[in-house]
């Protein structure tokens, strides 16, 4: 496999001379995109979501099991978040904290699918409940997706 043929299957390189059509270019601009637009959802969701956790902890205690101490798991997933955020941004760091995203995005999933079936759910309206689930898988799905995209 020549040099031109690899760049243009990255998307990155072409070779002089080299022709790419428009359909490839718009492709690769569409993939460019999404690629920043899943950098600004991580970056915002979890900058924006670890400082309500150090900042107003206590709406998120509802969701922590009973059997767990409240502050500090609400504290710790807020740091979490905080690095996840702030290491999406940063190009070195960008994959893992895809990585780290999603799978911070799974470890939540049985929390709210436990609030789905709860007497006392925090999202009172079912629905609203199982938006949050379908989000979360949607955001697990974002996180491997920048992962991946960020190994190759």
């Amino acid at each position: 496999m020549s040099c031109c043929t690899r760049g243009l299957q990255a998307g990155s390189v072409t070779c002089a001379g080299a022709k790419s059509s428009p359909a490839s270019r718009g492709v690769v601009k569409r993939e460019q995109r999404m690629h920043w637009i899943a950098i600004a959802i991580i970056a915002l969701w979890m900058l924006a979501g670890g400082i309500l956790h150090l900042v107003m902890p206590a709406p998120f205690f509802r969701i922590v099991p009973d059997w767990m101490p409240e502050l500090a798991v609400v504290y710790l997933s807020g740091l979490a978040e905080l690095a996840i955020g702030i290491g999406v941004i940063l190009p070195r760091t960008r994959a893992l904290a895809g990585l780290a995203f999603a799978i911070l995005c799974a470890v939540y999933l049985p929390l709210h699918a436990w609030d789905f079936f709860r007497t006392d759910p925090v999202f009172s309206v079912p629905y609203a409940a199982a938006t949050r689930i379908v989000v979360q898988l949607v955001l697990i799905g974002l996180g491997l997706w920048l992962w991946m995209r960020g190994r190759n």
